[in-house]
């Protein structure tokens, strides 16, 4: 029997230890149909072949650790669960021994959340996870980015191969999810594969905030462009947990000194509440490079600050709607 949530709340860690109990994303209930969900956190257990693998086991220990997210943001302002209903409704499907199947099977199930109103916010698997959920929500036009990442993303092949982690602005913008007006990078940094490699960032117009600019305007500077190239308009905000720096988060497979702090982090994203966010999501955590979890537990708390952003543009859609009616 399908389960109807009408206001979906964690397990209260006062009442219930957190070390008890089947682990979901912030110990939300389990909802794998998304009856009656809003907001639907989905885990996207892949990863292509890599140097530094394992990012599909990134969503099991986001949710081991994500036990530690309390109700409340640190602000002590409203909390996301109590916006809208939110729930773990699982991982996305795909077959583990084809690795192209997840484009198109992954990304049929975000195509089905979409077309039922449920707004993903996902936890990677690595970056391609983000191209799989477009490629699913995005309908009649493309939408604006705001990527958090050390590395552009804009590869044309990797391997001789156009779908992967390096890719992911490249076929966005191809395929016509991506607006590269409304499209902004920050915290590139790290060594290049060649000195052209952001030349598809500047051919198509997209913002770039590389660190070193990041420390010139400081948060609130990177805050006012971010919310200047966005606008008012759809978005989707995709954070590759790579950008902090490599000192936070051992467990990433491309690691990079000279990066955003948690701290950054956490200011920059809370700054970014009022944008019309259709999805979210954070990849990139390996668990088999970090078993003690330092960087799942940074990944959780990232994916609790998107969410804190996620809410309140799914209730003004929710209430908008019911305008209409």
């Amino acid at each position: 029997m399908a389960q109807k949530i009408t206001s979906a709340k964690p397990v209260d860690s006062l009442l219930v230890a957190r070390f008890s109990g089947i682990s979901t994303f912030m110990r939300l209930p389990y909802v794998p149909d998304g009856t009656g969900v809003d907001i639907g956190i989905v885990g996207v257990p892949f990863d292509f072949p890599t140097n530094r693998g394992g990012a599909r086991h990134g969503p099991s220990q986001v949710r081991d650790m994500s036990r530690l997210i309390r109700r409340f943001p640190s602000s002590g302002g409203e909390s996301p669960f109590d916006q809208c209903a939110i729930a773990d409704i699982g991982d996305a499907p795909f077959n583990p021994l084809d690795p192209q199947s997840a484009v198109e099977h992954t990304s049929a199930f975000f195509s089905e959340l979409e077309s039922r109103g449920i707004t993903p916010v996902a936890c990677g698997g690595d970056h391609a996870a983000t191209y799989l959920v477009l490629r699913g929500i995005v309908r009649d036009e493309p939408i604006g980015f705001v990527q958090f990442d050390s590395h552009p993303d804009t590869s044309e092949e990797l391997y001789g191969d156009r779908y992967n982690h390096g890719t992911l602005l490249t076929r966005g913008v191809e395929e016509g999810l991506i607006d590269p007006k409304r499209t902004i990078s920050v915290g590139l940094r790290g060594t290049r594969f060649s000195r052209h490699d952001r030349d598809f960032n500047i051919a198509h117009g997209m913002r770039v905030i590389d660190f070193d600019e990041f420390e010139k305007l400081g948060r609130a500077g990177v805050i006012a462009e971010i919310r200047r190239v966005v606008g008012d308009r759809p978005c989707y905000v995709t954070f590759d947990i790579d950008a902090l720096d490599s000192a936070f988060v051992p467990g990433t497979g491309a690691p990079e000194p000279g990066g955003l702090t948690m701290r950054d982090a956490q200011v920059v994203l809370r700054g970014l509440e009022g944008l019309d966010i259709v999805g979210a999501d954070m990849c990139e955590v390996s668990p088999p490079l970090d078993p003690q979890g330092i960087t799942a537990l940074n990944g959780a708390n990232l994916l609790f600050e998107l969410l804190c952003i996620t809410a309140p543009a799914v209730r003004r859609r929710k209430a908008k709607g019911n305008e209409g009616r």
